[in-house]
């Protein structure tokens, strides 16, 4: 009894170490970090819903989600970077100030050519152009896009992710009592859409100018347009920008998909249907992205055993991602028909586009694993292939189906799934060797491949 009961000591002894160390506590700041967001995200649209029309909702989603994807163009997948080089690097303050920079003056830039082209490119957006404020709102709003990555990157590679956590709290605590106050003088779309970016803005300003300068040693925030401190990590950073900009273009376009083929009658809130239907099934992306994201942050020491990291992180997902997708799949119609006030809209038409997208999870797991072990490897073509295969099929396909009436954003759901599942196949051949080719290579990093 005594030698069965000291091998349950043990076991759980050992199982609490591996929980205790860096790579499970920062996957789990990561995991609660999306589940804040997403959590408390879901109570602003509940709330949002019962406030706003849902053309309205539509309308400000899909402007605040293009603006994420100019965004992602502005960052140039520096955070992606600093994740992989930061650790190793002496002055981490002045490459950390030298990145923001670079992507705050590209960004900006990036804001003032949408603006131009936005009558071209989404016509039923621009009305924001008849606003002087709202333009300034929007260039503003761009730019903290772009440079929130960069900052969540640091935290994650100075193995602070709780200071991303603390970010995104922010974010979804406070846009929730904005949206309420707007709503008094600022109703419509232009409420919706303040109420997000004031909220964003304000949470990469506290992580940015209170919580960075604790990670980072001798860390103040400033200009520097010393570019060339960024230069040695540029050549590995625009591989993964360049998959990143690719990738993020089936995540953060479909609803500017749905607005621009729906039209202006059913498109804003057949978007907004789709986009609470995303971000509630996002809650089971958010369970391998938060392990892989991590162990990638550690598997970028030195003297790291990747392999047993891996496992870590393959065991964390697993054990967490099954329970919740049956979880989500028994709750997910009640949890609908709480939008609008009981309006039965909302789950009538989001209800399937979000059990179909739930079935994306597998493949996102299975890509995690593989698109983890070709980062670590510094290898970032595939990375680029693989998220043109997931984006050109959720968007080109997705825009067939839709023009489908028995389908319509059940069809771009459908989409979601078949371009994360075509990927698959292509990582694992790219990644099928795991760890056993890890170059050894100076900081400079690998051009694409």
């Amino acid at each position: 009894m005594n030698t069965a009961r000291d091998q349950l000591v043990r076991l759980v002894g050992r199982g609490w170490d591996q929980v205790k160390g860096s790579l499970y506590r920062n996957a789990i700041f990561i995991m609660l970090t999306s589940v804040i967001a997403s959590g408390l995200g879901f109570f602003f649209w509940l709330i949002v819903s019962i406030r706003y029309q849902q053309a309205d909702i539509g309308a400000a989603i899909t402007l605040f989600s293009t603006l994420g994807f100019v965004g992602v163009l502005g960052n140039l997948g520096i955070g992606v970077g600093l994740i992989r080089y930061l650790p190793e690097t002496e002055d981490k303050s002045a490459l950390v100030n030298a990145g923001l920079t670079l992507s705050g003056v590209v960004t900006f830039a990036l804001s003032l050519v949408f603006l131009a082209v936005l009558p071209v490119l989404i016509p039923s957006l621009a009305f924001v152009l008849q606003d002087p404020p709202y333009i300034l709102t929007i260039v503003l709003c761009t730019v903290t896009i772009g440079l929130a990555p960069i900052l969540d990157s640091t935290s994650i590679a100075m193995r602070r992710a709780e200071m991303q956590t603390v970010r995104l709290t922010i974010f979804a605590l406070l846009k929730i009592p904005v949206a309420l106050g707007v709503v008094v003088f600022l109703s419509g779309r232009a409420g919706v859409f303040l109420s997000l970016a004031l909220s964003f803005g304000v949470s990469v300003a506290v992580l940015g100018f209170i919580l960075i300068p604790r990670a980072v040693p001798k860390y103040r925030p400033r200009l520097d347009f010393r570019f060339d401190r960024v230069r040695p990590i540029l050549r590995f950073s625009l591989g993964n920008y360049a998959a990143a900009v690719i990738g993020s273009a089936g995540v953060l376009l479909p609803t500017a998909l749905i607005y621009d083929t729906l039209g202006p009658n059913d498109g804003p809130s057949h978007a907004a249907y789709f986009y609470i239907a995303l971000i509630v099934v996002s809650l089971l992306y958010i369970i391998p992205g938060a392990a892989f994201t991590s162990f990638y942050a550690e598997a970028s020491h030195k003297n790291v055993d990747r392999r047993r990291g891996e496992r870590q992180a393959i065991l964390l997902s697993v054990s967490l991602l099954l329970p919740a997708m049956a979880v989500l799949w028994i709750f997910s119609d009640p949890m609908l028909r709480l939008f609008g006030g009981g309006n039965p809209a909302y789950a009538d038409n989001a209800v399937t586009p979000l059990r179909i997208m739930m079935f994306a999870s597998i493949p996102v797991f299975l890509n995690g694993i593989l698109g983890t072990r070709v980062r670590v490897r510094k290898r970032t073509l595939p990375l680029i292939i693989s998220a043109t295969i997931v984006t050109s099929i959720t968007l080109g396909l997705g825009r067939f189906l839709l023009q489908n009436p028995d389908l319509g954003i059940d069809g771009l759901a459908y989409a979601y799934v078949i371009g994360q599942v075509a990927a698959t196949p292509y990582l694992y051949l790219e990644a099928r060797q795991a760890y056993e080719a890890v170059p050894s290579e100076p900081f400079l990093g690998q051009p694409l491949e």
